[in-house]
């Protein structure tokens, strides 16, 4: 029997943790420069990780089975949660986000995305073996799509389409290492790890204008954002940066399991209700005013739904259910035969 590596489940309990306090800070940027700097930072390395540890589980390949498990756990899950989510934001009295849209309501655009990502990568894996290619090449051609993507002003929001290019490269590079067997946490020594995160939290202090949450989002064309000429250069330097943050992230995890260590296999779970949590504090007035004393209770507010909701019974993942029902009645069927 395979032992978990705690690595793994102490870097998904960070990156929610960061999820949650970045979604905490995002009503107050306007506000402070202080805090939109630190939510860009936040930004700068946070989903990229994300992306990479999903890359770096999934399988790679596609069956029957596997297909089932991504149209139920993601695409159908998504359905569900849009619909509910926009049904309870009417329900308080938020009316941006609408039940029959193209857009992905909120931070639930993941779930979409996951369900396309896990979709692409097989189909990019057959490709490339069609064509007698590696995956190495298959990641150059996936960092190409996405910087030439950024020159076409259709591909945006809707269906999360620019998203998901954008971002595609990291879940091709997280498989890119699980298939040559690399650690991600020894590519550096943890002294540079640090010196590696400092500098970028330098780079976001010095060039706050050039590394915008538009960019970060990955959800803007070039021109929108105000980088017509530029865009390719400036989305390839936050790429090489964005890889450099990810292995030095990973590098600084603690390696031995600690008593919060079971929270990060409850990351789903706490990434749906937490969103519930902050647009209800939206709709309560929480952020209309900005005071020091919410300021140093975002970190802790962040903490205590991290271990509140990673308690919570409910999981989100339909297949298990399904498919274990399903298999239930063949072996009853079975027995009747």
């Amino acid at each position: 029997m395979n032992k978990r590596n705690p690595v793994y489940d102490h870097a998904k309990l960070a990156l929610i943790f960061l999820v949650v306090l970045g979604h905490m800070i995002e009503p107050f940027i306007l506000k402070s420069r202080g805090l939109e700097g630190i939510f860009n930072f936040i930004y700068l390395f946070h989903m990229p990780a994300f992306i990479f540890i999903s890359g770096y589980f999934t399988k790679g390949k596609l069956t029957l089975k596997t297909g089932l498990k991504l149209f139920l756990d993601y695409l159908v899950l998504f359905i569900m949660i849009q619909l509910v989510f926009v049904a309870v934001m009417k329900g308080i009295g938020i009316d941006q986000y609408q039940f029959l849209t193209v857009q992905p309501a909120y931070i639930y655009w993941y779930l979409f995305a996951m369900f396309v990502w896990s979709l692409m990568l097989p189909a990019a894996l057959w490709l490339g073996r069609s064509v007698k290619v590696g995956i190495g090449l298959v990641l150059l051609v996936s960092m190409l799509v996405a910087l030439g993507a950024g020159y076409i002003d259709q591909i945006g929001w809707a269906w999360s389409l620019s998203r998901i290019l954008v971002f595609f490269p990291f879940f091709v590079l997280g498989y890119y290492f699980k298939s040559r067997g690399w650690i991600i946490y020894q590519v550096f020594p943890r002294v540079m790890a640090l010196a590696v995160m400092l500098a970028g939290a330098l780079i976001m202090w010095i060039c706050p204008n050039l590394f915008q949450f538009d960019l970060l989002s990955g959800a803007n064309s070039y021109s929108k954002i105000g980088l017509n000429e530029i865009g390719l250069i400036v989305r390839l330097i936050l790429y090489l940066i964005q890889c450099l943050m990810i292995m030095a992230f990973f590098t600084l995890l603690p390696r031995k399991p600690f008593i919060f260590s079971y929270l990060g296999t409850k990351t789903l779970t706490i990434y749906i209700l937490h969103g519930f949590i902050v647009k209800g504090l939206v709709a309560v007035a929480y952020f209309n005013e900005l005071t020091v004393g919410k300021v140093l209770l975002l970190p802790i507010l962040a903490v205590v739904l991290v271990i509140v909701l990673g308690r919570v019974p409910v999981r989100f993942q339909l297949s298990p259910l399904i498919l274990k029902n399903d298999k239930r009645n063949q072996k009853n069927l079975g027995k009747v035969s």
